[in-house]
């Protein structure tokens, strides 16, 4: 696969204006009004959170609404001190309220689902959410509401916002404090209208003359990641807790095996054995049949998005001589798109692949040497896949492209590198398609049954099918110009 970057840069730009909460909403640990002042808040998006540039593009109504806003005071290392869950007018705004003299670090969680007691003093905001699900994602966690926190990045030593209350705060003059917010979600759409933007194929048909148009059905999430970190956080470490070899370049961090083991069925929703399922001999341990588990699926639909999911920066590794960095397939955040292979207008009936030959007919592949003696009349299509025979049933192809953020500031060893960011938009495009896709989804080269490299192959870019184009900035729109 050859992958080609470009980028324009969009960001958020809806403002939101809060000032917090009434006395009665705080939980506080000193009832002495003498030894309190008061405070307001301004939670806004940010102008730039891990990019620079413009134009913005506002979220949908449904993506800026904030329903509520949890106000938590913690000290330099993360500590909670106190916790306040004011009531919002539908202007958006709140009353003064008082809290006890000292220095804080402000966070705002925006449409918060964490439980109050859960915040509880002396707990740490740099904590995980787990066990997060397909569903609680797709609606930008977790209840149909975007949850919002402080944005973070490497140009911020404290993702809280540093302000101190004193006795000279008086609710004429209270202390104030601005804190910019990410929504906690990614997004990832495809606007391109192919109608009237079809892709470009003409390398495909120059390869078979079985099709000669294609539609693009549309796409499916692969690999969200079941825990995020609440605060966004950046080092040099891969999620495993192994050092990245190349350079001490602070990236983005998200906590990995979710489910307590290796297995990417356990640490991602939405993975691959959603789609395909495998079937092994029970001695050999050999495949011997592929199911696309989406072709008669009553709740898997292929769409144009948008879908949201969390954010995701896997295991980085690298190969070649100049160390290019690449990621497994089982545990980066992608897409399976699934298209429709066309022939003088009408859908392309069924056809095969075998041994990097395209066939029409079972009939001509039944008398290659290599099934000499062997029906293959009697298998079922599954069964022929785990033959090592292609089916594209009914003409339907998938191409699956795993997200290569391009964020031009905050590289790794001046590479882009494999990831999902929160509050960044993702838009695709496929703009050409160069060879044939997979005839399930996936293409079966994902175990997720198996630990190790089973489960989690390379994705190997000079082989695979896509050129992508990304946009970044908040709410990070990133065109993705996608070639297969």
């Amino acid at each position: 696969m050859k992958i080609s970057n470009y980028f324009f840069l969009a960001a958020l730009a809806t403002l939101f204006v809060l000032s917090a909460c009434s006395k009665e909403d705080l939980k506080q640990t000193d009832s002495n009004e003498a030894l309190q002042g008061y405070i307001t808040l301004t939670v806004s998006n940010p102008p730039g959170a891990r990019t620079t540039g413009t134009p913005t593009e506002p979220g949908l109504p449904a993506e800026s609404v904030i329903d509520d806003v949890t106000v938590v005071f913690a000290n330099s290392a993360g500590v909670i001190q106190h916790v306040a869950t004011p009531s919002i007018s539908s202007s958006g705004t709140t009353d003064k309220f008082q809290i006890s003299l000292g220095t804080y670090y402000v966070y705002a969680l925006v449409n918060c689902p964490i439980a109050t007691a859960d915040l509880a003093a002396t707990t740490n905001i740099d904590r995980v959410i787990s066990g997060v699900t397909a569903q609680e994602a797709s609606t930008g966690y977790k209840s149909g509401k975007f949850f919002m926190v402080n944005q973070h990045n490497p140009n911020t030593v404290h993702a809280g916002v540093q302000t101190t209350v004193s006795a000279a705060n008086t609710v004429n003059n209270p202390a104030q404090a601005t804190i910019y917010v990410d929504r906690v979600a990614a997004k990832i759409e495809d606007p391109t209208g192919y109608t009237a933007n079809a892709p470009v194929i003409t390398d495909l048909t120059a390869k078979t003359s079985l099709l000669d148009a294609v539609e693009i059905t549309g796409f499916v999430l692969l690999n969200g990641n079941k825990q995020f970190n609440l605060v966004q956080q950046w080092n040099s470490a891969n999620p495993n807790g192994a050092l990245n070899p190349l350079a001490d370049d602070n990236v983005l961090s998200t906590p990995l095996f979710p489910g307590g083991t290796e297995l990417v069925s356990d640490q991602y929703f939405n993975n691959i054995s959603t789609y395909t399922q495998l079937t092994k001999d029970a001695g050999t341990g050999n495949v011997t049949a592929m199911t696309d588990l989406t072709k008669d699926s009553p709740t898997i639909t292929y769409g144009l998005g948008p879908v949201y999911t969390t954010e995701n920066r896997p295991t980085l590794s690298f190969y070649g001589a100049s160390n290019k960095i690449t990621s497994g397939r089982g545990e980066t955040t992608g897409v399976i798109y699934k298209v429709q292979a066309k022939k003088s207008g009408a859908n392309a009936p069924t056809f095969y692949k075998y041994r990097e030959q395209v066939y029409a007919t079972l009939t001509i592949i039944n008398a290659l040497p290599d099934f000499s003696g062997v029906d293959l009349s009697t298998y079922s299509i599954p069964q022929l896949r785990g033959l090592g025979i292609q089916v594209y049933e009914n003409g339907v192809m998938y191409y699956t492209y795993f997200i290569l953020d391009p964020n031009t500031t905050h590289q790794y060893n001046g590479s882009d590198y494999y990831g999902v960011f929160r509050n960044s938009v993702y838009k695709l495009k496929i703009s050409s398609i160069s060879d044939l896709g997979e005839d399930v989804p996936g293409g079966g080269t994902v175990d997720p049954s198996q630990p190790g490299e089973p489960g989690n192959p390379p994705i190997d870019k000079e082989e695979a099918y896509i050129q992508v184009s990304v946009t970044v900035n908040p709410w990070i729109i990133n065109t993705i110009d996608i070639k297969f």
